[in-house]
């Protein structure tokens, strides 16, 4: 018997990295997924009218909140960069800049059930990250999108599907792609449009192609119709369609993963680059937050914006017990020297690494962030009446590694 109401157990999320040559992915551990939508608008009225002459609405808004438990796997941060593999010296934040990533998350009538709608979010930037880490609780991450196009799939266009084909060997010119399994339907807002997004990536570069000047479709064959294709040229094909075909249900459950991690299989370390770095084993709770601050700007003669990155911002807040001044003696460039006066006008970088493990004895390492350059921004110490004294204290850089690979960290 299906649900009045949709059950969180009845979706799950799936990302289309829309501009790289990349296969779509499930998310996993995901705890929260809130999508807004948002019609900027302006009344417009003249003099001498009592009612509005018209509403000028701005371009759509969509945005995506993301949380999920941390589980030691690149999958999601891979997907975001549009990577099909970890690169050898790990993720950069410069890696997420010029991604562009659909999310889609089909819900059923309940779990297992049957397909009721598709929600799709098109051609999202990622703008922020963060790493939350509290003493006795499970690591969780945090992740912030925005793009300018929301749908909902439904009814006879419920199954929302993505087609990636590569152009074989020796393609040079007309090359026919076939999409019978499933046959697109057509569009109920464009009489007679089947296809509703296709992009081509072609020697890195990534462009999406317009119906009769640079593809056509039949839907008596099923053939969509590539005029200019060349060998090693990617297609990426997006339709919806009656049925999932052949291919099946895309929602996989990963069983294979952590499910989740604990604060305890994590080792903070603060280096000054001169001494032996510090192992911080006195903090309740630390919080890494990073954001890609882009440029969201329309432009003249088309409905997207620019989301270009200016610059990255990356915080590091932590808080815990008062013990000897460890960090400031780091920030002073004399970790572990017993330093006699802490100096605060004489604080200089540090960097700071985060390595998560696979277990609380710490032999598995799964996977780290690392943040150079960090800058002291500011720290408060209290004590209360019959109380531990406590920290706070706030860091800033520009920069973050992510990667797998120890080595890296």
């Amino acid at each position: 018997m299906s649900r009045e109401i949709q059950h969180s157990s009845a979706i799950k999320p799936i990302s289309i990295p829309v501009n790289v040559a990349v296969a779509k992915d499930n998310w996993d551990r995901v705890q929260s997924f809130a999508a807004t939508t948002t019609q900027p608008q302006e009344k417009l009225y003249e003099i001498g009218r009592l009612l509005k002459m018209a509403t000028d609405k701005g371009t759509l808004e969509a945005t995506l909140a993301i949380t999920q438990f941390e589980y030691g796997t690149m999958d999601s941060f891979l997907q975001l960069a549009g990577k099909s593999v970890e690169p050898g010296s790990g993720l950069s934040l410069s890696d997420f800049d010029d991604t562009r990533i659909d999310f889609y998350s089909p819900g059923k009538d309940e779990y297992a059930g049957t397909l009721e709608q598709t929600l799709w979010l098109q051609h999202l930037a990622l703008n922020s990250f963060g790493l939350n880490i509290n003493a006795a609780e499970r690591l969780e991450r945090t992740f912030e999108l925005s793009g300018d196009y929301a749908k909902i799939c439904r009814y006879g266009n419920k199954y929302l599907i993505f087609k990636e084909n590569d152009a074989p060997s020796g393609t040079s010119g007309s090359y026919v792609i076939s999409l019978s399994d499933p046959a697109p339907v057509v569009d109920p807002n464009n009489a007679g449009i089947y296809i509703l997004n296709v992009w081509r990536i072609r020697s890195g570069v990534a462009v999406q192609l317009d119906l009769t000047t640079d593809y056509t479709y039949s839907n008596s064959t099923k053939n969509l119709t590539i005029l200019a294709g060349l060998s090693g040229d990617n297609y990426r094909i997006w339709y919806t369609a009656a049925s999932y075909g052949s291919a099946g249900d895309p929602q996989v459950l990963n069983d294979s993963d952590d499910y989740y991690l604990d604060a305890e299989f994590v080792t903070i370390t603060i280096d000054d680059g001169t001494h032996t770095p510090v192992e911080l084993d006195k903090l309740t709770g630390l919080t890494l937050s990073t954001t890609l601050n882009r440029t969201e700007a329309p432009r003249i003669g088309s409905t997207e914006k620019f989301r270009d990155v200016e610059n990255y911002d990356v915080t590091v807040a932590v808080t815990g017990f008062i013990k000897d001044s460890v960090i400031q003696e780091v920030l002073m460039h004399q970790a572990g020297e017993n330093w006699g006066i802490i100096d605060y006008s004489l604080f200089d970088a540090v960097d700071i690494v985060i390595k998560v493990y696979g277990e609380a004895a710490k032999t598995n390492f799964l996977i780290g962030y690392k943040i150079t350059d960090v800058e002291f921004a500011d720290d408060s110490s209290s004590v209360s009446a019959n109380a531990n004294s406590e920290l706070s204290l706030n860091l800033n850089s520009d920069n973050l590694l992510i990667s797998t690979d120890i080595g890296n960290m």
